[in-house]
Parts: C-alpha cells; structure tokens; sequence
C-alpha cells in the first residue's frame, strides 16, 4: 500500500511496447537499472509502468532493440497538478476544503454513552455538558481522566468510566454496579425483614432467633428472624448468625383507575406538511416551511446529521419536520368492553409489585359508573415469600 502511494506521488506512466524484440527491449531497461513493474503480454504488445524520469531513458533502449513506444496513459499526483494549475481557484478551493475539514475534526460533534443499563444516556450526556463536555468543544480542551472521574463521583452506580475521542465523537463507556442479590451471604450476620404488611401463614426458621409465628400480622420493616440471639437461657450474652427461614404470609394489593366508555381515536389522512431546516452547530436555521393548513397533526421528525465517514460526524444535519394530519375519531364502545379494558390495564398494572412466588388467593373488582366513565377498583389476596435479609450493620450492639 505504502509503495502504490508513493509511486502515485511522484508519478507514473503506462507505457506500450511494439516491435519484434520486445523482451530484448525490456531486458536492457531492467539491466540499466529502469525501474519497471506490472509487465504484461497483451495482443501481441507489451504493457508495463513506469516512473517519469525511467521513461525519458527508455529511447536508446527501444532504438536498439527497434521497438516502438509510447505513454499510453500518465498516472499520479503530478500529471493532476499539472492539468489543473491554471485553475487557481479550484486549487484554492481544495486546499481551503481540506484545512475545513481539519479544523472541524479537532472539535467533538457528537457524544455517545456504551455500556449503560440502569442509568440514562441523556443523564450522562446532560451532566458532562453541565461540566463542559458537550458539542462544539475543542478537543486540546478537554481532560478526559478529570471527566471519568467526574462521572464516577456523581454517579455512584458507575464502576468504572473510559471516555475517548474516536474521530469527532467523544465515546463515553461505562460499567455500573451490579447489585446486590437479596439472599445474604451464609456467613455475613443479618436480620430477615419483612418486604410489606402481611398475615404470617407459614414460617419456618433455620438459622435465626424468630420473632413472629403463624397467624401474627407484620407491618413493612418489622423484622421477623433475627440475627442476634442469646448464647443460652441462662447466657445473656448475644451472638451473631445469617438468619436463614422460610417465610410466607397473606399480601393484599389494591389498584384503581377508571376509562371512558367515549374513546377517541386517529384517523390519519394524506396531508402532510413538511418543515425544513439546516442544523449548523446547535442552531437550527429553517429554510423551507411549509403552511399548516390543518388543526390535528402529529409531529414526526427525522434528523440526518452529515458524516465524512462513521468516526466523523460534522456539526451540519439535515432536520425534516412533518406534520402528519389526522381527524380525531370519537367511538363508543359498550359498557362491558370498557370494564375488560379496564381490568386488563389495572391487572397489569397490580401485577408488577406481585413477586414471582405469589399464589392468587382471591381476586374481587368493583365497578362503578358515572356519566360516560367506568371506574373500578381490583383488590387481590396473594400468598407469597414476604422476607428478605438485611445485613447487621453494627454486630457490637446487643
């Protein structure tokens, strides 16, 4: 690669070769020391490349081995500068598109977040912009390893933070905290907690001193299973253990909302108008609006931000607005249909908090309705795992 770059920099021709000792003639250019490459036989001539001041010595050569030659083509950076010197603007104008373009690729265009699952993009974009990291900044300006650390001090999920400039993109990736499981390592002490208000239905203790039994009513936060007890009856000397049991209690969950029998829907139509703009930096420049001539629309837009290649993004995009029209449709459905859409969405709704482990005991709704709305409220009694260790924190108090 680097060879055909060169060979293009300072020229080359292709020259063709005709007579009846052409091999004699390509023998005295090699043993006079002519550079040639890419020979080839073809159609009874032979064509091969050569660099600029190899050709001018190629005369003598073909005169006694009586060939015939000529440049068939002229290739490389010289032969292009020469056909265009005359054209002083054009040059001008190449050598100012390339100092543009460098200068634009020593500002970062664009910031990207990798690696996030809990955490936000927009946050992490938003607080390094609040420092000083955003778009538009030189790169020479910017200190990296102050914005890792800046990152991990103000997120405290985040591990770990690599921030690097990749053409005119600021790459920032991160890796966060995993959490913590709820089961407590068997050997660290910890109190079993209760996770919301129960009815105890079942309890078995493994490890642990236990502080309720079948049938006790527990409130969130109430601990259940201690992990401090006495040495013995007669011992009042505490020791620590991980509490280990098996807990289970009556959970009651309520969820309300109401819905309209009226419900509205989109008709969406084949008017469409279209806003144009330029995105120069952070500035948005309209050039092309066109009338709305219509009360319901939606907004969709689509920005096409221009890239050199992947690595460079530049600070120009393409932004096309279109408001799409729509006749707001009102549709009545039966009073039935609105109680089994309410209840779908209600249900779903209850049935994030339940725990994997949940039994349904009994499920009750009630609905009311007052002009065009239903309302109902869903109540559901579930059996399930409601303890969950906690870490003792300070093992020297009794």
């Amino acid at each position: 690669m680097f060879l055909t770059l060169w060979n293009y920099l300072r020229g080359y021709v292709i020259v063709e070769v005709s007579g009846f000792s052409m091999e004699r003639f390509i023998n005295l250019a090699v043993n006079n020391n002519i550079y040639l490459w890419d020979i080839q036989e073809k159609d009874h001539k032979i064509y091969f490349k050569t660099g600029i001041e190899d050709f001018k010595r190629l005369k003598p050569h073909a005169k006694k081995a009586r060939c015939r030659f000529k440049a068939k083509y002229k290739k490389g950076f010289p032969f292009v500068a020469y056909k265009y010197k005359k054209r002083k603007m054009l040059t001008i104008g190449s050598v100012l598109f390339i100092l543009m373009i460098w200068m634009l690729a020593s500002f970062v265009w664009l910031v990207e977040v990798e690696g996030n699952e809990r955490i936000s993009s927009l946050d992490i974009i938003t607080s390094l912009e609040a420092k000083g990291y955003s778009a538009g900044k030189l790169k020479t300006k910017l200190n990296l390893r102050e914005a890792e650390t800046y990152l991990i001090n103000q997120y405290p999920d985040i591990v770990w933070a690599g921030i690097k400039f990749e053409g005119t993109r600021l790459l920032v990736q991160i890796a966060e905290i995993v959490p913590k499981p709820q089961m407590n390592d068997e050997n660290v002490p910890c109190n079993i907690i209760a996770k919301r208000d129960a009815l105890i239905t079942y309890i078995a203790t493994y490890k642990g001193m236990p502080l309720v039994k079948k049938g006790d009513t527990v409130k969130k936060g109430d601990v259940l299973v201690a992990g401090q007890m006495p040495l013995g009856i007669d011992d009042p000397n505490m020791y620590f253990t991980a509490s280990r049991a098996n807990i289970k209690g009556k959970t009651t969950y309520y969820m309300q909302g109401e819905a309209s029998i009226q419900q509205m829907s989109k008709d969406y139509t084949d008017h469409v108008s279209r806003k144009y703009s330029l995105k120069l930096f952070n500035k948005l420049i309209p050039f092309l609006n066109q009338k709305v001539s219509f009360e319901y629309y939606d907004r969709v837009i689509t920005t096409n931000q221009l890239r050199i290649t992947k690595l460079f993004p530049l600070p120009f995009a393409f932004e096309v607005e279109e408001r799409l029209e729509y006749v707001p449709v009102i549709t009545e459905i039966t009073e039935q249909d609105a109680k089994d859409q309410l209840l779908a969405r209600l249900w779903e709704d209850l049935s994030k908090n339940l725990s994997d482990t949940a039994i349904i005991l009994k499920r009750d709704v009630f609905f009311s309705k007052t002009g065009n709305a239903i309302s109902a409220i869903l109540s559901v009694i579930a059996e399930e795992d409601i303890g969950y260790a906690v870490e003792l924190q300070n093992e020297g108090e009794n």
